[in-house]
């Protein structure tokens, strides 16, 4: 039996839905919500390096990778060594520090700051450097173009917590819109919540206790 996979389980809440007719980007769309939900709310983040950005030349901001919880440490890669970046106590040092415009750009290995989902470096690049990132993260959907991400097989919301995803998506896209009008009345999303409340207990019952979900963290 071939190995179930990120593109199965959005089959399987359409089956279970007996909606077959749903947009698959609907159902990906109200899969990821789900795993934003539970993601930081459940699973507890793990530090773990993300090297995913690398720099443009001209370009000060950059969006942080999916379920970034918090950026503990940055790094520059330049001439093969891994140059540490410091964090700026406030974004105002780095408007202090740059008033030109166009700004004055360089090698950006002077302050980094957060902001929102975003990291801004200064100086602001003046070439193309790969950017590592020391992060807490929380475990997001297989990533990647659709054709590759529907392949994967051993994302945690595949395996472990399949049923948690698949039945949550359910009860969500059931109490959203097809069985809006008669809300927790709603059989289907009384049997979805009560499935998504046992995937729950079973997920938290395998950690070694509810404060550390060691499971979790093989994933990331």
């Amino acid at each position: 039996m071939a190995d179930f996979t990120w593109g199965d389980l959005k089959a399987q809440i359409a089956f279970r839905l007996n909606r077959t007719d749903l947009p698959p980007i609907f159902i990906q769309t109200m899969a990821v919500e789900r795993i934003d939900f539970w993601g930081p709310q459940v699973l507890f983040p793990a530090e773990v390096t993300n090297d995913d950005i690398v720099t443009q030349a001209g370009v000060q901001f950059y969006d942080l990778p999916r379920g970034t919880q918090k950026v503990r440490y940055v790094r520059v890669l330049f001439n093969g060594v891994w140059i540490p970046v410091g964090e700026a106590e406030d974004y105002s040092d780095i408007l202090y520090a740059d008033p030109l415009q166009p700004p004055f750009v360089s090698l950006p290995v002077s302050l980094y700051k957060i902001l929102g989902n975003q990291i801004r470096l200064f100086p602001t690049p003046d070439a193309a450097y790969p950017v590592e990132l020391t992060m807490d993260q929380t475990i997001v959907e297989p990533q990647g173009v659709t054709e590759d991400a529907d392949r994967d097989t051993t994302n945690f919301w595949v395996t472990d917590g399949r049923m948690l995803l698949i039945n949550s998506t359910c009860s969500e896209i059931c109490r959203e819109y097809l069985d809006i009008e008669l809300g927790a009345n709603s059989p289907r999303i009384q049997v979805f919540d009560q499935n998504t409340q046992m995937a729950l207990d079973q997920l938290m019952g395998r950690s070694h206790n509810l404060t550390s979900p060691s499971i979790m963290k093989q994933y990331i």
